[in-house]
């Protein structure tokens, strides 16, 4: 992997910027971004969190708009049927219109995505995203991928009670949409999708092989070059960050696509995703929104009944084995 990716210990006490390794049999699930589009991640994980709640998990990974839904997820395996419905609410009526993404927003002193809105309104206050759960035990480890700016590397940050609002604001730092740059530790981070937009790879690395990834655009669908002038705009000050977004950040995400297609012997990916693209990063419509979320949950239900019946047919074969090689002992032969 690029230099540029490679993940770094931490400058600042108290910031967790690697990835923990796996242990044996392990499981982690990776949530991508893509702005609006994750609405559809919404809800999947609604669905999967019916069946499967996020301590079936041993790593959740969020990217940029999937960290927001891996975040509710990741705090939500005592949710009840009605909650996990309401914050859906959040994709179906809160970010449609002008509410979240406006190009007036600049005029009354924000940024063109309102991210006080998103954070501290919705997740914050309306919306509560209970992050005392983070803090319990049996509360799988929530990780977020942010982009180090300083550095031009993509970093994985545990989430914590007391970080995770913050968290969150880095890793929907947006270029142009927002400042860009979010401070967190000391250090200015951003968007992780420019960085590790399915970080597949890194949790590989880590040791994991047996992964659920969550996409917002189709399985098959590769990411087209991003013009120079748009990096440019993006970062103006910054020609390491203008190139990481138009020279590198596609590299990155088709590169993570045919892992996902092709994964390396004894790892086993099971992928989630859209069947086409409706949505675009800033999509608003609440009938496009809607739709989407709907799909999510459609897919969501469709991974889980694929996973039981994964789950059921080694309890199968684990009792025909038991069958075969462990001998019957009779009662007389119990005895002393």
């Amino acid at each position: 992997m690029s230099s540029y990716f490679s993940p770094g210990e931490s400058e600042q006490s108290g910031m967790i910027v690697g990835l923990p390794k796996a242990k044996k049999g392990a499981r982690a699930l990776v949530v991508a971004g893509g702005g609006m589009k994750g609405s559809f991640a919404g809800g999947a994980l609604y669905a999967i969190n019916q069946a499967m709640p996020s301590t079936y998990f041993d790593l959740i990974l969020g990217v940029s708009s999937g960290s927001c839904a891996a975040a509710y997820y990741t705090t939500g395996y005592e949710t009840d049927h009605a909650h996990g419905l309401k914050i859906l609410d959040i994709w179906r009526k809160e970010l449609t219109g002008s509410q979240l993404i406006s190009f007036l927003n600049p005029f009354r002193g924000k940024t063109f995505l309102d991210q006080e809105y998103l954070i501290d309104y919705l997740f914050g206050s309306k919306y509560r995203l209970p992050s005392e759960y983070l803090e319990k035990k049996e509360t799988s480890p929530f990780y977020v991928v942010v982009t180090n700016l300083a550095k031009a590397r993509a970093e994985y940050v545990k989430a914590t009670a007391s970080n995770v609002l913050n968290l969150l604001k880095a890793a929907t730092s947006l270029p142009i949409a927002t400042r860009g740059k979010w401070k967190l530790g000391g250090q200015y981070y951003g968007d992780g999708g420019i960085s590790d937009p399915i970080p597949v790879e890194s949790v590989i690395q880590a040791g994991y092989k047996d992964i659920t990834v969550v996409l917002n655009s189709p399985e098959d669908e590769f990411s087209d070059p991003i013009p120079g002038f748009q990096g440019w705009l993006s970062y103006p000050s910054n020609k390491k960050l203008s190139h990481m977004i138009s020279k590198v950040h596609h590299t990155m995400y088709n590169r993570a696509v045919r892992i996902i297609h092709s994964p390396p012997k004894g790892v086993k990916i099971r992928v989630i995703s859209p069947d086409e693209s409706e949505l675009s990063m800033v999509t608003t419509s609440s009938k496009l929104l809607n739709r989407s979320v709907t799909k999510g949950m459609e897919a969501g239900q469709r991974l889980v009944a694929n996973m039981i019946a994964e789950i059921s047919e080694l309890k199968n074969k684990s009792k025909l084995l038991r069958k075969l090689f462990i001998p019957t002992i009779r009662p007389e032969e119990g005895k002393s």
